[in-house]
């Protein structure tokens, strides 16, 4: 049987790594840990590149992350005018739903960032969510842009791919695929600007942008948390669409 690194398995899929990674991790693409690092069947890859585009299926990592930065205003960083524009008429149509998709927008959005659960000791939940390394995302943020709700006991937040290793080693974090109390986001390194844009005081952490904490809202898939992620995206689309309109 060939093999393939998740790198190379990337390049031929045209995806990011981290989605590699997360094709891996939900059984989408077959693969085998040698050493702590995947290796990729050749053939699964072959299989997935000739197969018909699913229904609904996730936008890619980037598009992803350009499809937020519209939401939060902001103009995609390494998207083509032919991207940008697709991303804006995505969103437009979405938002002449009467009621914000969840559904199809967490369908959309879910490839933006591989997904890791841990285990970790409660008493350094606060001072992970503090840390200058680390952004607070979806239930742990939630509060801080009005959403009402909250998750106490749980974490949520992204750590940049070149930094995942010193955190897990400093607060003693222990995977934990199956539950855990902390639920940590790898985004590609090219999202990390957008997610640092509203850095606060060094003393207060840094919360990631509205759209971004809606969308890891609508990945907990909770009655509670897509009404406060549906709270949060309707004017967010509805200032989207507006600005598509006022351009044309």
């Amino acid at each position: 049987m060939d093999f393939m690194s998740v790198r190379q398995a990337a390049q031929s899929l045209g995806v990011d790594d981290s989605r590699v990674r997360q094709l891996l991790h939900d059984g989408r693409l077959q693969g085998s840990r040698v050493g702590g690092r995947w290796i990729v069947e050749a053939g699964s890859v072959h299989d997935r590149k000739s197969a018909p585009p699913e229904p609904g299926r996730p936008l890619s990592a980037r598009n992803a992350w350009g499809a937020l930065s519209i939401l939060s205003g902001c103009r995609p960083a390494g998207l083509s005018d032919s991207e940008r524009s697709r991303l804006h008429k995505r969103l437009r149509n979405l938002a002449a739903h009467g009621d914000v998709p969840t559904e199809r927008l967490q369908k959309l959005l879910a490839a933006r960032a591989e997904v890791r659960r841990y285990r970790a000791h409660r008493s350094v939940l606060q001072p992970l969510l503090d840390d200058a390394d680390v952004v607070r995302a979806g239930a742990s943020a939630a509060p801080r842009v009005g959403a009402d709700y909250v998750a106490p006991g749980r974490a949520e937040i992204y750590v940049h791919p070149e930094r995942i290793g010193k955190l897990e080693a400093a607060f003693g974090l222990v995977l934990d695929a199956h539950g855990g109390n902390l639920l940590v986001r790898v985004p590609p390194a090219s999202a990390w600007p957008f997610l640092v844009s509203a850095q606060q005081a060094a003393d207060e952490g840094v919360d990631a942008p509205p759209s971004v904490i809606a969308a890891d809202l609508l990945d907990a898939k909770e009655d509670r948390a897509l009404v406060a992620a549906a709270g949060i995206l309707k004017p967010l689309l509805a200032s989207s669409a507006a600005c598509v309109a006022g351009a044309a």
